[in-house]
C-alpha cells in the first residue's frame, strides 16, 4: 500500500482520532445517565473515560509519536501495511462498547495496540540510541498496564476500591505532555518571535517532569490526602514556574502559538486543582480531572494536530480562520466542562451538552480544514 495516507502515522491517526473525539463526547453528554451494554462493567462513566483516554487520546499520541520518532531518529516507524495494521487494531478496539463475543475480540485487540506501538517506535529509538526519548517510550507500556487494570475492574476481577487505571493513565498522558511541551513550546515561540530571550529553564523543566511522574506513582497508592496535595501542588507550581521565560503574553496575535501556551496553562491549573481536591471536599476530584483532560489534553491535542498537519504536509505554519474558531471552541468547551458543574450544579446537564457541542465543533472544524491535506501528497513533492 503506497497511498500517501498510510505513509506517515499522523495522517490516519489524526483523522480517525478527530472523528472519534467529535462523536464520543456529544454521545456521552446525551446519554451519560443511561446504561450502556458492552463488556461487563464497561458502561456509563467507565466506557466514557476508557474511550476518551485509550481511544481518542491514545490515537493522537500514536500519530504524534510515529511521526516524531522518524524525525528524532531518521529511521522509519510504521508505514504502508504495518501502519494499516496498527490503525485496524486500534479501530477494532473501539468496539469494546458492544456486547458478547464482539466486546471480547475488541478487548484483545485494544490491549494489543499499545504493546505493538511500543515495539514499533521502540526499535528505531533504541537503534538510534535516543536516550532522551526513553521516558516517552516507557510511558506506553505504563499506559498499557493502566488499560489492563481498567479492563479488570470493568470485568469485576478487581474490586472497585482498587487503583483507578484510568486516572493513572491521565497522569501518564499529562507527564508525556509536560515532556513534549517543555521542548516544543519555548522552541516554537522563540523561532516565531525571533527572540532569543524566550528560553526554557532546564532545572525547572526537569523538576516539573519529576514531580508529575511522582504524582502518577502517588495516584496508585494515595490518590487523596496530604501527600497527593503536596506532590500535585508542587508539580503545578513547577509547571507554571518553568514557563516564565516562554513569552506567552507575546503570542496573542498568533493562534498556532497561543493555543499551545493555553494548553500548557491548563496543565498547571489542573495540577493545582488536583492538589486542592485531594484535601478539600469543596472541590470535587472530577473538576481537576476535567481540567487535565478537557482542558490540557483537549487543547494541546488540537493545537499540535493543527501544527503537525501543516508542517508535515508542507503548508505554511499559519492556521486558517476556521481553525482559530476551533481553538476558541475547544477553550469554551473546557471552561464549561470544568467550571460549569462546579459553579452551577443545577445546570450540569446543560453545561455538559453545550461543552460537548463546542468540543465536537472544534474537531469537526479540524477535519473539514485538514482532510484534504491528510489525504493528498505534499505540494512540494517531499516525503511527508
Amino acid at each position: 500500500m503506497n497511498h500517501v495516507f498510510f505513509q506517515k502515522g499522523f495522517r490516519p491517526f489524526f483523522l480517525f482520532g478527530a472523528l472519534l473525539g467529535a462523536a464520543l463526547v456529544p454521545w456521552w453528554a446525551a446519554s451519560y445517565d443511561e446504561s450502556l451494554t458492552g463488556e461487563p462493567g464497561l458502561e456509563g462513566i467507565a466506557w466514557h473515560s476508557h474511550e476518551m483516554i485509550f481511544g481518542f487520546a491514545v490515537a493522537i499520541l500514536a500519530g504524534f509519536l510515529l511521526t516524531a520518532v522518524e524525525n528524532w531518529t531518521d529511521r522509519k516507524t510504521a508505514r504502508g501495511g504495518l501502519l494499516i495494521a496498527l490503525v485496524a487494531i486500534w479501530a477494532i478496539g473501539r468496539l469494546v462498547g458492544f456486547g458478547g463475543v464482539i466486546a471480547s475480540i475488541a478487548g484483545l485487540a485494544e490491549l494489543s495496540f499499545l504493546l505493538v506501538l511500543t515495539v514499533v517506535i521502540g526499535i528505531p529509538l533504541i537503534l538510534a540510541g535516543s536516550r532522551r526519548n526513553y521516558l516517552l517510550l516507557a510511558a506506553l507500556p505504563a499506559l498499557w498496564f493502566c488499560d489492563v487494570v481498567h479492563h479488570l475492574r470493568a470485568s469485576g476481577l478487581l474490586p472497585q476500591t482498587s487503583v483507578r487505571g484510568d486516572l493513572v493513565a491521565v497522569d501518564i498522558i499529562v507527564l508525556i505532555l509536560v515532556v513534549v511541551t517543555g521542548r516544543i513550546v519555548p522552541l516554537f515561540t522563540r523561532n516565531a518571535l525571533q527572540d532569543q530571550r524566550v528560553q526554557a529553564i532546564p532545572s525547572l523543566n526537569m523538576a516539573a517532569i519529576v514531580a508529575v511522574g511522582l504524582m502518577a506513582l502517588v495516584e496508585i497508592f494515595a490518590p487523596s490526602g496530604i501527600v497527593m496535595a503536596v506532590v500535585a501542588g508542587a508539580a503545578g507550581l513547577l509547571v507554571f514556574a518553568r514557563a516564565v521565560r516562554w513569552g506567552a503574553h507575546r503570542t496573542l496575535g498568533s493562534p498556532i502559538l497561543w493555543i499551545l501556551h493555553l494548553g500548557h496553562a491548563w496543565i498547571g491549573a489542573g495540577l493545582l486543582m488536583k492538589a486542592v481536591s485531594a484535601v478539600w471536599l469543596g472541590l470535587q476530584p472530577s473538576v481537576a480531572t476535567h481540567a487535565l483532560t478537557a482542558g490540557a489534553i483537549g487543547t494541546l491535542t488540537l493545537g499540535m494536530m493543527a501544527r503537525v498537519t501543516l508542517g508535515h504536509t508542507g503548508r505554511t505554519l499559519k492556521v486558517s480562520p476556521l481553525i482559530t474558531i476551533a481553538f476558541i471552541a475547544i477553550t469554551i468547551s473546557a471552561v464549561l466542562r470544568v467550571f460549569g458543574p462546579w459553579f452551577q450544579p443545577q445546570l450540569t446537564r446543560t453545561a455538559l451538552i453545550v461543552s460537548a457541542g463546542c468540543w465536537s465543533a472544534a474537531f469537526i472544524l479540524y477535519v473539514v480544514v485538514n482532510v484534504r491535506y491528510l489525504l493528498t501528497p505534499r505540494p512540494d513533492g517531499k516525503e511527508g
